[in-house]
């Protein structure tokens, strides 16, 4: 397996890269972001694969007017709310968790009401790739970090979930207002995906899907769920990481954590759509859970071959193992492709996926240093290709 480690070494203290995605100028574009250590930026960076240079393009924290050592919990993070326009702009939104600068850890409800303390919102940011140019800034929410997002193309509008008050919102690109849908639960889901419609779906604590109107404007919870191992109640079965199959008629997805289970989601098959369980990504059946980093998968994205790529942590290996598992969809087949490594520099939280033009596959790593994301070169992979090849995987924030 060729697995090639990009590493942002420009910034040693960064820990984690969350959201991955790729540019209409077939760049790859990522957060790099500082948890571990208080009073960092986030950056984001891009990779040019056919060129093979990393740029460091935006240093968010100063672009949005907030310093990092300003005393207050940092800009320091993109979670899942980098998302790329068909007409070739970016667009990033900040979360919350990076501590102030000299203070260990940071919690947003014990800094609530602390003016010195807390976090100044989640602020969002435009970056035009051709012109090397932030378009604008502004702020999405007041006190709270943005968790995850997807853009609607056509009505120009950010769906987004915030944390930690977990509250449906859209931003509007045009009018530049945030509207409040109210809140979906207690544990924030860590995905928001589109149909061809460009209804928002996200879940609920139990695993419900929530589907947003496009039309109406009206959020509102269906009956089908995401399915859970049997040891579980259903809660926290929240929505991980999804992406569009090739054909456009279903998503593939994964639950967070806690017996995680692959699942697609057909949106023709009835009134609401049909959720087809698909089983663990990989691995034994057990009765337990071990822990939130152990027991995991994600960075879900399909190849040229339109297999499913995927990473999951083998939690049963000591010490943990992350592996590149390739599913076949028609014939649910799963196979092992080895460790997400090289050499010695080995993957520990596979976040999100992406491709490029040319059929490699990218892995955003998370919670170690040095910062990275994984590339993969599949036997398929080629020097040229047509730039249509690219719409097949766009994927959200």
């Amino acid at each position: 397996m060729k697995i090639k480690a990009i590493r942002f070494g420009k910034l040693p203290l960064h820990d984690a890269c969350w959201s991955l995605i790729t540019g209409r100028d077939n760049r790859i574009y990522v957060g790099v972001c500082g948890e571990l250590t208080g009073g960092l930026s986030v950056y984001l960076v891009s990779y040019d694969p056919k060129t093979e240079r990393t740029d460091y393009l935006v240093e968010v924290a100063a672009t949005v007017g907030i310093p990092s050592d300003n005393g207050h919990a940092t800009q320091s993070k993109i979670h899942y709310c980098l998302l790329a326009g068909d007409d070739g702009l970016l667009y990033g939104a900040t979360h919350c968790t990076g501590a102030p600068l000299g203070d260990p850890i940071w919690r947003p409800w014990h800094c609530w009401y602390n003016p010195a303390k807390t976090f100044d919102g989640a602020k969002i940011f435009c970056y035009d790739p051709a012109r090397d140019k932030v378009v604008f800034t502004d702020t999405v929410l007041s006190k709270e970090g943005s968790r995850c997002m997807a853009l609607n193309q056509k009505a120009k509008k950010l769906y987004g979930i915030s944390y930690p008050k977990n509250h449906f919102f859209v931003y509007d690109l045009a009018s530049r207002r945030t509207e409040d849908f109210g809140r979906i639960g207690s544990i924030n889901p860590q995905a928001i995906f589109l149909d061809v419609q460009n209804n928002a779906y996200t879940t609920d604590d139990y695993g419900y899907l929530l589907k947003f109107d496009a039309q109406r404007q009206k959020l509102h919870q269906l009956s089908v769920k995401l399915p859970r191992s049997p040891f579980r109640d259903g809660f926290h079965n929240v929505l991980y990481d999804a992406v569009l199959s090739p054909d456009g008629k279903s998503v593939f997805g994964v639950s967070w954590n806690f017996g995680a289970h692959l699942f697609r989601y057909d949106f023709d098959e009835g009134p609401e759509g049909r959720i087809c369980d698909l089983g663990l990504p990989y691995g034994p059946d057990r009765d337990y859970w071990k822990n939130m980093t152990s027991d995991h998968a994600g960075g879900l994205v399909f190849g040229f071959d339109k297999m499913l790529y995927y990473a999951v942590n083998f939690y049963w290996k000591e010490p943990v193992e992350t592996h590149l598992i390739r599913f076949h969809p028609e014939k649910q087949i799963r196979e092992d492709l080895g460790i997400i490594a090289e050499g010695n520099c080995k993957a520990n939280y596979i976040a999100r996926g992406a491709a490029d033009i040319y059929g490699n596959l990218y892995f955003a790593d998370a919670g170690v240093r040095p910062t990275k994301v994984f590339k993969y070169t599949p036997e398929y992979a080629k020097t040229d290709t047509t730039r249509a090849s690219i719409d097949i995987y766009r994927n959200w924030g």
